[in-house]
């Protein structure tokens, strides 16, 4: 590996696969997701659900968030490896927490947490539970986590859960059985792949951390990597790993194409004769071969799951949602506003245990009909076939200018 680096004159391996957030490349897509994230922790609302196919960056997403998260105001447990009872997953969240918790009943786990969450509360700090790979849940325990989102003072929620599993988990929470469930969820967000653009950006985002050295790749084989990869970034880091590798065999400092057709060969991909956006990609195989060889070798979410909505993040989102908490009250309400955060619920009531009817979006502008209790309004949303009126949080709302 000494000599392989060196050859191209870079100080790390750019492709590895195992998650590293100092790779993380910020497409569209997870620059949605994160912004998302971002708000459900800035609102305080209590469950997030993040979807994407095997290798589109669910983990390394996360771990991100993680990161940005002022660390001396919230705890959190990160449950990788789900596929447990109620029991063990109480268990897992208490001792990821620092509290132990051997051999207790169900409802003793229960009363610990819950006793947790109001000390927490208390310092002013918020609790988070995330739960990766989720689409393993069992039932059972996927139904106690709902009744663990409960758990809430008379204004705030004590625990706020964040979901990211594969399409698996959106179908699971599609079904009758989990309808309660689905209500609770007021952030669902799907990772898509990468584009063509943000593939090429992707491999010389990558090149350029690990140091950038003297590599260079033709254009035809940015293209090639496009094809077989599909954008998902996984495949992109398993293709060219092993293009380089073929290239450093010839003691070419060029990618080219005869080379990502090589790596394309020794992990048995080929290109479909389907249309591109009909393939499915044999991610799992493929992706725990090359694990094996490298360890070896050395939308938001409605009642029903509509499709989500796309998001073009705007850099006032990054400002806009960390100021949200500092305005604790509306001290005017004004005829006219516009939602300055990326997605508002709105609400047949005005409090956050209220089924959400609507989910308004940065930009939108609403008539305010009246003031609420606290900081909620009462505002008529007109940009649809039918207006929708409902409950929402004054303090995510800015006045038009002129107001």
């Amino acid at each position: 590996m000494a000599d392989y680096l060196e050859f191209f004159g870079l100080k790390d391996d750019p492709f590895k696969i195992t998650p590293d957030a100092n790779y993380f490349f910020l497409s569209e897509s997870h620059q949605e997701a994160l912004s998302s994230l971002r708000y459900v922790y800035e609102s305080g609302e209590g469950f997030a659900v993040v979807v994407g196919e095997p290798g589109t960056g669910k983990t390394l997403t996360l771990r991100k968030f993680i990161d940005s998260l002022p660390q001396e105001e919230v705890r959190f447990a990160y449950i990788l490896f789900p596929n447990l009872s109620p029991e063990e997953l109480f268990e897992a969240i208490l001792e990821d927490l620092g509290i132990k918790s051997e051999g207790e009943t169900k409802n003793r786990l229960f009363a610990k947490l819950r006793d947790f969450l109001v000390e927490e509360r208390t310092k002013g700090r918020k609790v988070l539970v995330i739960v990766d790979e989720a689409q393993n849940l069992p039932d059972e325990t996927l139904e106690e986590l709902r009744i663990l989102s409960n758990l809430e003072t008379e204004d705030t929620k004590l625990l706020q859960i964040i979901l990211a599993g594969q399409p698996e988990l959106e179908e699971k929470l599609s079904s009758e059985k989990f309808r309660q469930l689905r209500q609770r969820i007021t952030v669902f967000v799907k990772l898509r792949n990468l584009t063509k653009e943000e593939t090429k950006a992707y491999i010389d985002y990558r090149l350029s951390k690990a140091g950038k050295g003297n590599i260079v790749v033709s254009s035809k084989a940015y293209d090639l990597v496009y094809r077989y990869s599909m954008g998902i970034p996984r495949l992109i880091n398993i293709i060219m790993e092993r293009a380089m590798m073929a290239a450093f065999v010839e003691s070419s400092h060029e990618i080219k194409p005869h080379h990502v057709s090589r790596a394309v060969e020794s992990v048995g991909m080929r290109l479909s004769e389907e249309p591109f956006s009909k393939r499915v990609a044999l991610i799992s195989a493929v992706g725990i071969l090359l694990a094996v060889l490298l360890l070896s070798g050395g939308y938001l979410l409605l009642n029903n799951f509509p499709p989500p909505l796309e998001v073009k993040t705007k850099e006032v989102v990054k400002t806009e949602v960390s100021k949200v908490e500092k305005k604790k009250e509306v001290k005017e309400v004004p005829d006219e506003a516009f939602v300055a955060v990326p997605m508002l619920n709105m609400r047949e009531g005005p409090d956050t245990s209220s089924e959400v009817i609507y989910l308004l979006r940065e930009g939108d502008r609403v008539k305010i009909l009246e003031k609420g209790p606290e900081t909620w309004v009462k505002v008529l949303y007109e940009g649809l076939d039918q207006p929708v009126e409902g409950w929402v949080n004054g303090k995510y709302l800015r006045p038009l200018k002129g107001e």
